[in-house]
């Protein structure tokens, strides 16, 4: 799939490769069907173009990162603006989610501000999490001093790694990224639990 999708790439201009993907990775953090778009293969794909059609990996950066952040800043602005409401839904899918993000809002608000910083941070490596934490720490009440440079520190560095890393290696660099980034924000989020639940024991 991704072979394909970097042959049919590879004939279109530069202006639209690079818009395209910024939509993609703006859509990808801003909206909730944002989690069904391929983020890290789209910037994989930038990512390997640059390297084929020569151009500096500034460039496909100077893209991604600014849009990606956006559209978790975007998120976030919308779990703001409904702090302390659940989000909207219908019938049994509402019933479901709604405890779930209820939980997950206090879990983050109750982390502290290095602790939140930390997780909105390793999120944005990992798909999914990309799309729905900047949205629950809106909710949540992360402030958006702390929320928005973390944003934009943790996009910019996940745009740069993932471009350079299949400028360097290539396609397989969609499994790796993947799993290590998995794997980071399992670690970032058991440790914030240890704190949580020591916290809590400290105060019982």
């Amino acid at each position: 799939m991704l072979t394909t999708l970097l042959d049919t790439v590879g004939s279109w201009p530069a202006a639209a490769v690079l818009a395209v993907g910024a939509v993609v990775l703006f859509l990808e953090t801003g909206l909730v069907l944002g989690v069904l778009l391929p983020g890290t293969t789209t910037v994989v794909v930038l990512g390997l173009w640059s390297g084929a059609a020569g151009t500096a990996a500034v460039l496909p950066i100077a893209v991604a990162a600014p849009a990606s952040a956006a559209g978790a800043l975007l998120g976030w602005s919308r779990g703001h603006r409904r702090q302390g409401v659940a989000p909207a839904g219908h019938g049994r899918l509402r019933a479901r989610v709604d405890p779930v993000v209820r939980q997950a809002r206090r879990w983050l608000a109750a982390q502290g501000p290095l602790g939140a910083g930390l997780l909105v941070a390793g999120s944005h490596w990992v798909a999914g999490t990309r799309t729905l934490t900047p949205r629950v720490a809106g909710g949540a009440g992360v402030p958006l001093r702390l929320a928005g440079p973390v944003i934009v520190v943790s996009a910019t560095a996940w745009a740069s790694t993932v471009v350079l890393l299949s400028r360097a290696v290539g396609i397989r660099v969609v499994g790796d990224v993947g799993r290590a980034s998995a794997v980071v924000l399992a670690v970032l989020v058991v440790v914030a639990a240890v704190r949580s639940w020591l916290h809590h024991r400290g105060t019982a």
